[in-house]
């Protein structure tokens, strides 16, 4: 309970996104204009935006799909910069303690239609589109673009900035950390006079990509000076929060068989009496159910208490904070599930019979 709580919280900041980057069936591959350690890297010919385009669709091709969709950012060029280096807007919490970290791209008619967001749903004065919740309704974040920091990271009064733009929550958007999960309308990109950036293609495969497939994407970044994007190891909070819950379940149960063990060793004498009364070996599996059960229950109500105390005294959060994003199903697998098996388990494994119920056993 502990483990899910604790990741629940890393899970809920919107600004800090966290989790799996794309799923094992996209691959994402990267322009020049894409910023690296090093920074953005000098902007493409036209002439190398299109060959690399229609390398992409030639791999998109091998891979029995046409799913390729071009990600843009907005911006504009940064003065002086070598090379026509070019600086993509961005979301910017200045006055915020966590930073707004992810891609912003641009919310083409292609992109839009790939998520099944008709455009008649978004408003006209809306910037900003996200699937990230509450991320809308945040104070205190800028859309920032082409504009200098302050040492706090604030924006600078002298750069370009809107404060709180309008935003509005899709949750077809999809969620990994470098998909598109949050976007700027064309009507800002139109009203703000900021110029497409082309980034990349996220390509979208009909099964999972193979190592071989994979390799070949890398052969093509490679000859083209692109770069690419697969899955990585990061997990989401429903393959931490199952994990954790199989974990502590099977770790309770292996507790729990030993406590009801003793219990049954100590009450050795009352199970002989109670068959040597003509007691059923259905009540004396009713018995031992009876008590896995409660302590099954007694543990998972304990160990949650003593999660939550220890995590509202670790996070310092309100109890929405810390209990808001905790999947339910492992609240009831833990409360109610922990009792159910160990009751069950005590009830099928507790119908033997005890040894010499005819004779009272040396202590």
């Amino acid at each position: 309970m502990l483990i899910c709580m604790v990741a629940s919280i890393r899970f809920s900041d919107v600004l800090d996104w966290t989790g799996p980057n794309l799923t094992t069936s996209q691959l994402i591959v990267y322009t020049s204009n894409y910023p690296t350690s090093t920074g953005p890297g000098a902007a493409p010919s036209q002439a190398q935006l299109a060959a690399l385009a229609a390398e992409v669709d030639s791999f998109a091709a091998s891979l029995d799909t046409r799913a390729v969709l071009a990600l843009d950012e907005a911006g504009t060029a940064v003065s002086g910069s070598p090379g026509g280096v070019l600086q993509g807007a961005t979301l910017q919490a200045g006055h915020l303690a966590t930073k707004y970290t992810g891609p912003l791209y641009v919310a083409t008619p292609a992109l839009l239609a790939e998520y099944g967001i008709k455009p008649s749903l978004v408003r006209a004065a809306t910037d900003i589109l996200s699937m990230r919740p509450g991320l809308a309704s945040l104070p205190g974040v800028d859309l920032v673009w082409d504009t200098p920091t302050t040492q706090t990271g604030a924006p600078s009064p002298a750069g370009r900035y809107i404060a709180s733009p309008p935003m509005q929550t899709f949750s077809s958007l999809p969620s990994g950390t470098s998909a598109p999960n949050t976007v700027l309308t064309t009507q800002a990109v139109r009203r703000l006079h900021l110029r497409l950036i082309p980034y990349g293609w996220l390509i979208q495969a009909p099964a999972p990509l193979t190592a071989t497939q994979i390799s070949a994407a890398r052969q093509l970044a490679v000859a083209s000076g692109a770069t690419i994007e697969t899955k990585s190891g990061e997990l989401g909070l429903g393959e931490i929060s199952d994990g954790a819950t199989a974990f502590g379940i099977l770790l309770a149960l292996g507790v729990l068989v030993m406590t009801v063990g003793l219990i049954r060793s100590e009450a050795a004498g009352d199970l002989r009496t109670l068959t040597a009364a003509g007691a059923s070996s259905g009540i004396r599996r009713t018995i031992v159910g009876a008590t896995a059960g409660i302590i099954g229950l007694l543990g998972a109500l304990l160990g949650t208490a003593a999660a939550a105390v220890a995590t509202l005294a670790w996070a310092k959060s309100s109890l929405s904070a810390v209990f808001g994003g905790i999947p339910a199903i492992d609240f009831l697998l833990i409360l109610a599930g922990l009792p159910a098996v160990a009751a069950i388990g005590g009830w099928l494994l507790a119908g033997r019979a005890p040894a010499d119920i005819a004779r009272q056993p040396l202590e």
